[in-house]
């Protein structure tokens, strides 16, 4: 029996329709300032170490009021906290690869070139420290038995493969995992801290290392836009937690004079505990936040890199075009001669 005319062009079709790039980039490439987000980058971290520096001095002077070889000691210990929790953390968060999603006709390619590479980087550091660290537990020996053997076979779709399954099943869990102790750690200090200068700086440095050490289980870090988000949010919520930290001071101090004369001593612990609680749990909260957006801009530029790896660029055509234009220069250039 003969095939009608639109079961023969069925045929005819490709089984998926690949996405263009005129497609890919009215999807997802959508433009951005790249030195209006290297700015705010720059300008966020920096207000952060600005922060961080002046509540350290503040605390600083303060143990100097109280004693002075104390005082001294406590400027080696925040000269070193600000280095090491502060400073080395900006290093390494600046020294990962970076995926390129927001790309255009001109780098689009080069594009696919810099993210397989980052692709390929990412799985010999996950094989090399799955094999060379003892009880690591990050990721599933199956899944990393795979990924070696794409590697050493240089199979693309089957590395891009076993890495989508590491990164949305191992390493989702084990960031959610970082996130959650660090927002309990936030917590615990916060409620204890009794100082607003201290609960700033205490938010800033974890939330801040947080990052990194998310940024570094993944591999590779967010692009200069989505990084400004990020550390916009780690500023702010460092400065709402001196704001906050001095109201609930305000609180406390208020509801004790209230309730002081007629619960006495229990009064006044009643009503520091639940500023100290309140006040906790409002920066764990905030810190899970903040993880929960860095990794979410992680996973989505992971895998739009890998919708980029399938987009359709007409390299074919291109290549035709640019030997027409090469032979055509190449006669033009023989006439020239001629004459």
């Amino acid at each position: 029996m003969a095939e009608s005319p639109k079961e023969e062009k069925r045929k005819l079709l490709p089984a998926t329709k690949k996405m263009t790039l005129e497609e890919y980039k009215a999807k997802y490439s959508k433009p951005e300032n790249a030195k209006a987000a290297r700015f705010f980058l720059t300008l966020f971290a920096s207000a952060i170490g600005v922060v961080i520096f002046t509540c350290l001095t503040l605390i600083v002077l303060r143990i100097f009021e109280i004693h002075e070889i104390a005082g001294y000691v406590s400027i080696g210990v925040a000269v070193l906290i600000f280095i090491l929790c502060y400073v080395v953390p900006l290093v390494k968060i600046n020294r990962l690869p970076v995926f390129q999603t927001r790309v255009n006709y001109q780098n689009a390619r080069l594009a696919k070139a810099h993210n397989r590479k980052v692709r390929e980087k990412l799985a010999d550091s996950i094989i090399s420290l799955a094999s060379e660290t003892d009880n690591l537990g990050w990721y599933d020996e199956n899944r990393v038995g795979r990924l070696a053997v794409a590697r050493q076979t240089n199979k693309n779709e089957d590395l891009k493969q076993v890495l989508s399954e590491i990164f949305d099943i191992d390493i989702r869990k084990q960031a959610r995992s970082m996130i959650t102790k660090t927002a309990l750690k936030v917590a615990g200090w916060s409620a204890l801290s009794q100082d607003d200068k201290l609960d700033t700086t205490i938010v800033g440095l974890y939330e801040l290392n947080m990052v990194k050490e998310i940024f570094y289980l993944y591999g590779f870090r967010p692009s200069d836009a989505k990084m400004a988000k990020i550390f916009g949010s780690i500023l702010s919520h460092a400065l709402i937690a001196y704001g906050a930290s001095a109201s609930t001071t305000t609180i406390v101090h208020g509801v004790t004079e209230s309730i002081g004369p007629k619960l006495g001593i229990l009064g006044g612990i009643i009503s520091t505990v639940v500023g100290s609680a309140s006040q906790g749990l409002v920066n764990g909260i905030i810190t899970v936040v903040i993880g929960m957006k860095a990794k979410h801009y992680l996973n989505m530029e992971y895998h739009l890199q890998d919708v980029l790896d399938g987009v359709v660029l007409d390299e074919e055509d291109e290549d035709e075009v640019l030997e027409e234009v090469k032979s055509g220069i190449g006669q033009a250039i023989k006439q020239n001669k001629k004459k």
